[in-house]
């Protein structure tokens, strides 16, 4: 391994980083990196990690952690930095989301936690907080009555060590003694990370351990961090020597709902001394549709850092539309017929285009879903598989199951041998290529298994996989999966959506192209969409219907409606139908009575067509 001088460094592929990215990259202080759609976020993040990594500044054996809000933006991240660096640099960098980072230090140190709150076994995962305040509801019913949700899941989440001084805290203590006590306990996602903060702050040497681990922390989509993951953060690394690179966009601020703490980016800077730089081009977006975001940026968000659009486009390149329907049949239909239109002319494939709605996905899109999938058209609700197709051991089973089912796959036999040479710890030439030799008898033993069989048995093909990769191995190097129950609701997940492919008479070629929608049309709502871009973004339901609570949070629901704009590179489309079916199946009228003002800056743009589609 072979380390560049600083002087002699020069950005992956030869990229052109502006002034204030490159600044960025060799910083050797605390950073906040304001960057608007499109700016390159993800790519700064990993151009700095091959800066650090590679001039060794990360000092070996130290480590960069990367956080990231979705697992996703996670998993992408950590894709990039190896493409830029290579596998043998990149192993020092881990990318995770906030609640998998706190997992990871509770699995790991969960014998530092005081006996009070001490876990029995493998414990459960409790994906909604519903069981919580049943928990509240059977202890005491006035508290219940007397307080609304969130106050009472804010009570709950506060910090450790819990205070049982008073009837509320009383209750409070017997409730997370009836979670943890259970045989196994069952804790959610913010208990797990209250957990692990006070694992941190009751344990200097494991605190100590942690920082002296991780020389450099990056955290991306900094503006959705909440009072909870901020708390987390400071009992982490505040005062330490951990050099940190916040990088956001407060205009893409939309998980004030989830408890995202307003005041972020003051009080990081305060808090880490640090110097706030700002990103001005926009790599993504046509320019039209960047004239656009600055248009809207400056009438809504009243923002005036306006962005550049890259000179790799047309000058007047970028079309953004909407379109006013009578009725949701006719926008499915005209929809329809637009798509596949674009696919023929444009040469767009499925996975360029993306269906936006802002929230009640099957209400807003279901029909249209159905309606595509019956007249040739794949597409799918993304939210329900996007957090499953980002763990790794899901996506080496995946690969190894496509060299099993096809041939001349490169890709996923690469990606599979990158697997199982992290986890064997097998570098030198020698051993890589028995690695490959090993693999690929298995590959054909496992299609002979498979030809031998009547039916083709999902759950013991992926068992068969996990066994040649060796579970011990896998889960020495990926402590998410020391949770044995964690690991196995995945397997479960995993088996349940091959068999879900197979059951349609489909191959289990076919299967696994289901799984990763490879034909299929993205649908998601907005807060899944963040990060991503597509060619054409259709966003179904600019109407009062769908932004309902508009009128107590304008702030938020106005960048909800950026976020949905900047995903695309050259065309936008927003729709309004006149009448819309709510989840009963009654027909509702619609009206833009309360977003009106997002109507009118549309208009007042000069740059939106709109177009009443009357049925043809």
């Amino acid at each position: 391994m072979k380390y560049k001088k600083i002087d002699d460094w020069i950005p992956s592929d030869k990229l052109t980083l502006e002034d204030n990215a490159l600044t960025t990259v060799k910083s050797n202080y605390n950073t906040l990196v304001v960057a608007g759609p499109g700016a390159g976020k993800t790519e700064l993040l990993a151009q700095r990690a091959s800066f650090l990594l590679e001039t060794n500044n990360c000092l070996f054996p130290k480590k960069i952690l990367a956080i990231s809000f979705k697992r996703d933006a996670a998993y992408n991240l950590k894709n990039r930095v190896e493409k830029r660096c290579g596998e043998s640099f990149a192993k020092r960098f881990e990318s995770l989301t906030f609640d998998a980072f706190s997992k990871v230090i509770l699995d790991r140190f969960f014998r530092g936690l005081p006996k009070e709150y001490e876990l029995k076994g493998d414990y459960d995962v409790l994906v909604t907080e519903n069981s919580i305040l049943d928990l509240y509801k059977s202890f005491n019913l006035d508290f219940v009555n007397s307080n609304n949700k969130d106050k009472i899941y804010n009570f709950h989440n506060s910090k450790l060590p819990l205070n049982i001084t008073g009837k509320e805290n009383e209750l409070r203590w017997q409730v997370w003694q009836e979670l943890l006590t259970s045989k196994p306990s069952k804790i959610s996602f913010k208990m797990i990370m209250r957990l692990a903060q006070l694992i941190i702050e009751t344990n200097p040497i494991i605190k100590r351990y942690l920082q002296q681990t991780y020389s450099h922390l990056f955290l991306d989509e900094f503006q959705d961090t909440t009072v909870l993951q901020y708390e987390f953060l400071n009992s982490c690394f505040k005062d330490s020597d951990t050099i940190i690179t916040a990088v956001g966009d407060d205009k893409q601020r939309i998980m004030l709902w989830a408890g995202a703490q307003p005041d972020i980016f003051n009080a990081y800077k305060n808090d880490y001394s640090a110097i706030e730089l700002a990103l001005k081009m926009n790599f993504r977006s046509a320019p039209r549709l960047v004239e656009l975001q600055n248009h809207l940026m400056f009438k809504l968000l009243n923002k005036s850092d306006f962005a550049i659009a890259s000179d790799k486009w047309e000058k007047d390149s970028g079309e953004a539309l909407v379109w006013i329907y009578d009725n949701p049949e006719n926008e499915t239909e005209n929809i329809f017929e637009s798509v596949k239109q674009w696919m023929l002319n444009e040469n767009l494939s499925p996975r360029d285009i993306c269906i936006l709605v802002k929230q009640q996905l099957s209400t807003y899109a279901g029909d249209l879903i159905e309606y595509f999938c019956e007249n040739g058209l794949k597409a799918r609700d993304e939210n329900q598989l996007q957090d499953l197709l980002t763990e790794d051991v899901i996506l080496f089973v995946i690969n190894v199951i496509s060299l099993i089912s096809m041939k001349n796959v490169q890709k996923e036999k690469t990606d599979a041998l990158n697997f199982l040479t992290n986890i064997s710890h097998v570098f030198d030439d020698n051993g890589l290529l028995q690695l490959e030799t090993e693999l690929n008898k298995f590959i054909l033993k496992m299609r002979d298994i498979i030809k031998a069989q009547k039916e083709i048995n999902i759950r013991s093909l992926i068992d068969g996989i996990i066994a040649f990769a060796s579970i011990d191995r896998i889960k020495s190097n990926y402590t998410n999966y020391k949770n044995t129950k964690f690991l196995n609701d995945l397997l479960i997940q995993l088996t349940n959506e091959l068999e879900k492919g197979l059951s349609k008479g489909n191959t289990l070629t076919e299967a696994v192209n289901i799984l990763l929608g490879k034909d299929s049309i993205p649908v998601m709502t907005i807060h899944k969409s963040k990060g991503l871009e597509y060619n054409t973004v259709i966003f179904i339901g600019l109407e009062d219907g769908a932004f309902w609570s508009f009128e107590s949070q304008q702030d938020e629901d106005k960048c909800a409606f950026f976020v949905a704009l900047s995903r695309a590179k050259e065309r936008v489309v927003f729709t309004f139908s006149k009448t819309r079916y709510d989840k009963w199946g009654k027909t509702r009228q619609q009206s833009i009575e309360k977003i009106k003002v997002l109507f009118e800056e549309l208009q007042s743009s000069k740059i939106v067509k709109f177009e009443v589609k009357e049925k043809k």
